[in-house]
């Protein structure tokens, strides 16, 4: 078995690429992102070979009940539609560190590969104060900034909710709706100098600043523009917000546009009303992503939960 690198320009060229030149059987390591922004994929392709050993060789073996039964979760991966090149990803992190730890329990294995796959954020974490959230309209972004401000108010951590939202009225009335019934303080910004200069006094006298960014359509240049100058002109940590239902490809290809405008961690929404997490899985490996938190009910006071590797193990291997 050889290694082949493939590079393409995003993820879905990648695919449609390895699927061509090598079929349905190649097996997907690994993938990265390059520097000028394309995506590199490593193969292994079987290749014939003759193996000749001295006489003074000595051949390694090791028992094959080290490795956990990897048929039980790749059905799971396939079940969710998570797809190929995270699929393969996982399965080979689980092998490894099956073998490093000789541990077979299939859950234990899985926790630990994506602890080590997946970066997970705490929301409210006040070291990094300022959260600016972004997604397609929809998305259920403002519904997700309430849900925020609703925790920090129960954990006793002042926050504030700033609107950058100067296209969609309703949004604006929305989210100032929220703010007055959590009695928490809402600003609006139409402009990134005003934003720069709104977060700057509200840093010094909140715990968590939220900032709601216009929702675009990710494939129109022009509104893709519009939250990236919000984005480069206030440091925070960004969120994307995603509809854990959408089509995964489709997904993938819109979370790349919002990580190349600065987006670190997913949260995904409406996951009560998803029952396959292949987009959640997806869009966080290819594009980088670690994890902020889920939306998982409709309630604004209960309806946030925070998401780490023994969650995620539960949800994939569908437990209940």
């Amino acid at each position: 078995m050889k290694i082949k690198q493939i590079t393409a320009a995003n993820m879905t060229e990648a695919l449609a690429q390895i699927k061509s030149e090598l079929g349905d059987d190649a097996i997907i390591v690994s993938s990265s992102k390059n520097a000028d922004g394309s995506i590199c994929v490593s193969i292994a392709v079987d290749e014939k070979e003759e193996f000749y050993f001295d006489d003074d060789e000595k051949i390694e073996s090791f028992s094959s009940a080290q490795i956990f039964a990897e048929r039980h979760l790749r059905d799971c991966l396939e079940y969710h539609g998570v797809i190929d090149v995270v699929a393969e990803k996982i399965l080979a992190t689980a092998r490894q560190i099956s073998q490093e730890l000789s541990q077979k329990d299939e859950k234990t294995v899985l926790e630990k590969t994506l602890a080590k796959l997946y970066a997970f954020s705490d929301m409210l974490d006040m070291r990094h104060p300022v959260k600016i959230f972004m997604g397609a309209p929809g998305s259920g972004k403002s519904t997700a900034i309430a849900k925020v401000a609703t925790q920090a108010k129960l954990n006793k951590i002042s926050s504030c909710i700033i609107s950058t939202d100067n296209v969609r009225a309703g949004a604006n009335k929305q989210l100032e709706a929220f703010a007055e019934i959590l009695d928490v303080d809402f600003y609006f910004c139409k402009s990134k100098n005003e934003l720069v200069q709104k977060v700057k006094e509200c840093k010094n006298k909140y715990g968590l600043v939220l900032i709601d960014t216009p929702g675009i359509n990710p494939f129109v240049e022009k509104e893709v523009k519009r939250v990236a100058e919000f984005c480069e002109a206030v440091s925070g940590e960004k969120i994307l917000t995603m509809d854990a239902g959408r089509n995964t490809m489709e997904a993938v290809e819109i979370g790349e546009v919002f990580m190349d405008i600065g987006a670190q961690y997913l949260l995904p929404t409406r996951l009560d009303l998803t029952r396959r997490i292949g987009t959640v899985l997806s869009v966080a490996a290819c594009c980088d992503m670690g994890y902020y938190a889920a939306s998982v009910s409709a309630s604004i006071a209960n309806g946030l939960a925070q998401i780490n590797e023994k969650s995620l193990a539960k949800l994939i291997l569908c437990e209940e």
